[in-house]
């Protein structure tokens, strides 16, 4: 299962992503923007969005792809990995 992160610290990327192979998923981090995200997250199983740290321009792409793949979205306005680890059971009861 694969999980994409739109948010987030970066300092905490290689955390997210140690911790989200941990739970057995593969985890895709964009901190920043990026070109043809709505692309990059048509591929997931699940999106993680950590409000607190991400432009709206990003929210809105996500929540477009989400609803056109039925893609579940956990949503913390913090970005502490508690918090991941919270929208990964949150999307997990979803699917």
């Amino acid at each position: 299962m694969s999980i994409a992160i739109l948010g987030g610290l970066d300092r905490l990327k290689n955390y997210y992503e140690q911790k989200g192979k941990d739970l057995g998923y593969s985890v895709k981090v964009f901190s920043q923007r990026v070109p043809n995200l709505a692309q990059r997250l048509s591929g997931v199983n699940g999106i993680v969005i950590f409000t607190g740290a991400i432009a709206h321009h990003m929210v809105e792409d996500a929540n477009r792809v989400a609803k056109k793949h039925k893609i579940p979205i956990g949503r913390s306005q913090s970005s502490s990995v508690s918090a991941f680890k919270r929208c990964l059971s949150d999307i997990s009861a979803w699917s």
